[in-house]
């Protein structure tokens, strides 16, 4: 995978979970989480970048278990950071209702799966 295409996978996924975070937030159980949400969007795009150009170092190094390495490091992390940032959030907005967990969650799945996806990609590559 090439760093344009993935740029351009990252673009059209980051745009449409944009578009659906759009509508999710119309919701009026989601009135007022309208900055986590899009703060949240901002983190997963800029996390699967990072992870995609570390996975491509990664990928071309003589050694495969660097790259087994930043796949099993950065979905660690991915998640203990999520589990913080909700834990920040919650302490700090206090919200009203469970529902700003919504945008999180759907979030998260759509950037794994794509996360999954090129990783795969990666993964195959020869040094």
């Amino acid at each position: 995978m090439t760093h344009r295409s993935f740029l351009i996978q990252l673009a059209l996924v980051t745009a449409a979970s944009a578009a659906g975070l759009w509508l999710m937030l119309g919701m009026p159980q989601l009135a007022g989480f309208e900055w986590f949400g899009w703060g949240c969007l901002a983190f997963f795009a800029l996390l699967t970048a990072a992870m995609f150009y570390a996975g491509h170092s990664a990928a071309h190094s003589s050694n495969k278990n660097d790259f087994t390495s930043v796949a099993m490091g950065f979905s660690g992390g991915k998640m203990f950071l999520s589990a913080i940032i909700i834990l920040i959030y919650v302490e700090l907005a206090v919200p009203t209702s469970k529902f700003f967990i919504l945008p999180f969650f759907a979030l998260y799945l759509i950037y794994t799966v794509f996360e999954v996806y090129f990783m795969m990609k990666l993964g195959r590559m020869k040094p």
